[in-house]
Order: C-alpha cells, then sequence, then structure tokens
C-alpha cells in the first residue's frame, strides 16, 4: 500500500516510521525532505493521503486531490481559522468555551494584557507570525505597524485575552476519533513542560498526565458536535478553576509519535488496521517526549536549560523519549544551519 504526506519535519518523519512499521510505504511530495522520506514520483497512485498540515487537507477536502484520509468531512470555515472556532465554541450550548476574544476594531473591550493573534496559521503558502503580547496602548500601536510593514492585512488578526503572565498549564487532549465507532476512540491527556522560548513559542517537552480536569469528555463533546473521524490535537489553558479551549488541529501533529511508542494505535485506525486488542487501549503510559532537535541545539548553545527537568521527570516515574533520536537529530540540525549559513553566503554575495 503506497501513501503520501505533505511535509517533511518530524511528524511526517513519525508517519513514515509508523507506516514501516505497518508494512506501509509511505512518501512525502517534499522535493528535498529536510528528514529521511522518500520523495514521492508523479507515477505513482496513493491510496491513502496523511496530512500534518491544514493547507493540502484543505485541498482534500476541496477534492482537489485524491486518496483516502480522514477527517474525510470538516467545516472548511473553521479549518486553520482560530477566530471562527472560537465563535462556533461560542454559539454552542454545553461546549467548553475558548478564552476571551474580539476583533481589533474593539480593542478596548478586553484590558491588558492582551493577544493580538493571527487568525490562521498559514496563509496560502506564508506561515503567519502567531502574535503579539500587548501590556499597552505603545504596544499595540507599535506591532499595528510591524504588521503593516510585513505586508499583514489587519484583517487576518484579531485580540484575545492573555493569561500567559498568570499560573497556566498548556494541556492537550489527542489521539484518534471516531464519530461512528465509539470503541475505536483513543485519547491522551499530555501537558507542556518546556517550550523553545518564552512568550508564544510551541512545546520543546510534554508529559502524558492524568486526566484531572476531565478533558477527554470536554473534547469528545466538541469532536461529536462536528461529526468528526480522525487525528485530532485539541488545546486547552487551564489556570485555577478556569479550562478554556485554544485551538483545534484535525490532523496529525508534533508529538504523536507518543502513540508509535505505545502501540501505534493511531495510525492503526487511520488505514482501519486496529483490532479489539486495540480497542481495549484507551490512552497511553506514562511517557514523556523531548524534542530531539531542541536537546541538540540546547546542547550546542550550551544552555543544558531542560535537563533539570528532564531528571526530575524522571523521578517522578516517567520514560523519556526523545524524538527524532538524537543520531537523526544531530544530522538534520546541521543540515538546518548548512541550509542558513548558504542563505546568509547568498544574500552577502549577491545581495
Amino acid at each position: 500500500m503506497k501513501t503520501l504526506t505533505y511535509t517533511s519535519y518530524i511528524n511526517a518523519y513519525t508517519l513514515f516510521v509508523a507506516a514501516k512499521r505497518l508494512g506501509v510505504e509511505l512518501d512525502t511530495v517534499a522535493a528535498s525532505p529536510l528528514f529521511p522520506i522518500p520523495s514521492a514520483c508523479n507515477t505513482q497512485t496513493y491510496e491513502w493521503l496523511l496530512f500534518t498540515e491544514e493547507a493540502s487537507l484543505r485541498k482534500a477536502l476541496h477534492g482537489e486531490i485524491s486518496g483516502k484520509f480522514w477527517p474525510n468531512t470538516f467545516p472548511l470555515q473553521l479549518l486553520d481559522d482560530k477566530w471562527a472556532f472560537a465563535e462556533w465554541l461560542q454559539d454552542k450550548d454545553g461546549l467548553t468555551p475558548s478564552l476571551a476574544h474580539c476583533s481589533l476594531e474593539d480593542e478596548a473591550s478586553i484590558p491588558f494584557p492582551f493577544l493580538i493573534k493571527a487568525k490562521h496559521s498559514w496563509l496560502d503558502a506564508n506561515k503567519l507570525p502567531r502574535g503579539w503580547i500587548c501590556h499597552s496602548l505603545s504596544d499595540v500601536v507599535r506591532y499595528r505597524a510591524k504588521m503593516v510593514k510585513q505586508g499583514w492585512s489587519p484583517e487576518y488578526f484579531y485580540i484575545q485575552e492573555w493569561l500567559g503572565d498568570a499560573d497556566c498549564s498548556v494541556i492537550s487532549v489527542c489521539g484518534f476519533y471516531d464519530a461512528g465507532n465509539a470503541s475505536r476512540n483513543l485519547a491522551c491527556v499530555v501537558e507542556r513542560f518546556a517550550s523553545y522560548h518564552k512568550g508564544l513559542s510551541c512545546s520543546s517537552v510534554v508529559g502524558v498526565i492524568d486526566d484531572v480536569w476531565d478533558l477527554t469528555s470536554k473534547t469528545f463533546a466538541i469532536l461529536t458536535a462536528l461529526a468528526f473521524t480522525g487525528p485530532y490535537e485539541l488545546e486547552f489553558l487551564v489556570t485555577g478553576d478556569r479550562v478554556l479551549v485554544l485551538e483545534l488541529n484535525p490532523r496529525f501533529w508534533m508529538q504523536h509519535v507518543l502513540f508509535l511508542a505505545d502501540g501505534n494505535g493511531l495510525l492503526k485506525r487511520y488505514f482501519g488496521l486496529d483490532t479489539l486488542d486495540d480497542h481495549r487501549q484507551k490512552t497511553l503510559r506514562k511517557l514523556l517526549w523531548i524534542d530531539g532537535l531542541f536537546l541538540v541545539n540546547d546542547f550546542v548553545t550550551l544552555r543544558f536549560s531542560v535537563i533539570p527537568l528532564l531528571i526530575d521527570k524522571y523521578r517522578e516515574g516517567y520514560e523519556l523519549l526523545v524524538w527524532p533520536t538524537i543520531p537523526l537529530a544531530c544530522w538534520v540540525w546541521m543540515k538546518i544551519v548548512y541550509y542558513r549559513v548558504r542563505k546568509i553566503i547568498k544574500y552577502v554575495t549577491w545581495g
């Protein structure tokens, strides 16, 4: 069986390894893959499509790409539109709400600090800024000017309540959900223990935790309302007694190697290869994922910032999972550095 994905970063490489363990071939459309994934051949026909970002998923939902995939239905107006998803949650009774939000024109309705947030992660092939934290009116003026200078229309952004200066936890429920067969549902609750940097950043260390806030049932309620079937990650922000939705990723996300390390149940369900024994597994054991690229960069820059955290989590009984592995992460890290140096030399040489 031939399958296809559309990127070549960590989450795509995880798919490649997970598929290989099931005897399934996986290629990428990337002409020069960052990770060692075979490039697609134009003459090949692919039975299954696997998505690690929304742009290609949108094309598939539009019918522009042929092949089987999950989710094979999803409201296009909610796909990679954080504003629309927050509004959708607000209109649905009984579902966990998002953070308070408003349009840029109504900035006075949310007190400082607040976040000027991008509605989308990507616009066409361009990555949008994550956003900017504003503590005063002068910050708003500065970031609006920066937005325009970078060529981004203000309509691509909105204002969201910012709780990052408080004692907050970023927690995700992730796995596979089947709206038509609850016995296939697989969920795991993970907490972000470290980020690449302070402020708006992606995770560098996440660990499986107990579902003390009943986030799984809250997630299932949202996915049921969407009639959703497929892989997912739903991010929550928890502070005190408040539980708020951040965003939904209706696709394979960065840390789904956790499922590969504990039975490969996620991809088995995706391809319909799951068995009754697989259905008995409803969550994962106590695993801690560490981004191998982050770890290598941390060592090379002599920061060693996460070592105390990893020691503490190991003592708490976590099984450490460095992915990508250190040898592969070193190879990819050097590849990234090479590309960046080559780009700088080209810029200096040719202007």
